[in-house]
């Protein structure tokens, strides 16, 4: 288990980590709440997948086309936790690519690839997948829900190819850019997935959580206070 995880564990099991609104919560009320330990689960089942199902470890690069969203820093942490690296973006070679678009899954040349719903609660990914592509709803609560890496990552080895940071960098930069922050942050922000280093890591870091939206404009000021946030970072312009 990551150490940042694991600290997280060790100081409440049952706070909460990571709240996620939609972009439309004014409509659809979508709002996911995770505590360190479901957060912890669902990052060791989807550890376990990227092991079991395609020998991910130190060395491999694990492409993410995916949106600000829960799931998101799910998959980072997930890869982080095998030893691999992240890219962002469906460019370039990769050993996994991980997608929410079913146009990028059928024009990628990536052997291995993992459809993923955004759907709240989906069960599948909920269209025709192109052969040999791994639909995440269905299979991911089969794995378990605890995760020991198959091969650690060597503190040089990378971790994230935008901005560039090795497995040993990771943590003490997420550190460093939450410094100003006070410890427990309930921090709000758009922070998109090459924002997680100064986004989510950097809260979780301080030992606090995260108020993950892609569209701070859209919610509510009374939803805003009723999370009684304490730091905000917005990464894109207010409209």
């Amino acid at each position: 288990m990551l150490p940042l995880l694991r600290r997280l564990l060790d100081d409440d099991p049952t706070a909460p980590r990571l709240t996620w609104y939609a972009a439309d919560h004014a409509t659809s009320g979508e709002r996911i709440e995770l505590s360190a330990r479901v957060l912890a689960t669902w990052v060791a089942k989807t550890a376990n997948l990227l092991e079991e199902e395609f020998e991910v470890g130190p060395g491999s690069v694990v492409a993410l086309d995916l949106p600000t969203h829960w799931r998101t820093p799910v998959f980072q942490l997930a890869a982080w936790s095998a030893g691999a690296a992240v890219r962002h973006g469906a460019d370039g070679p990769a050993d996994v690519l991980v997608s929410s678009s079913p146009e990028t899954l059928r024009r990628s040349t990536v052997q291995d690839r993992i459809a993923v719903s955004l759907a709240p609660l989906a069960t599948s990914f909920g269209t025709d997948l192109p052969p040999g592509v791994l639909d995440y709803a269905r299979v991911v609560t089969g794995y378990g829900d605890t995760h020991v890496a198959l091969a650690e990552a060597a503190p040089d080895d990378p971790a994230l190819e935008t901005p560039p940071l090795t497995h040993g960098r990771l943590l003490p930069e997420a550190q460093t850019l939450g410094a100003d922050w006070p410890a427990g942050v309930r921090l709000l922000t758009d922070a998109g997935p090459g924002d997680v280093v100064r986004g989510p890591l950097a809260a979780w870091a301080r030992t606090g959580s995260v108020v993950l939206t892609p569209d701070l404009d859209a919610l509510a000021e009374r939803v805003v206070g009723s999370e009684r946030t304490t730091a905000l970072l917005r990464t894109r312009l207010a409209s």
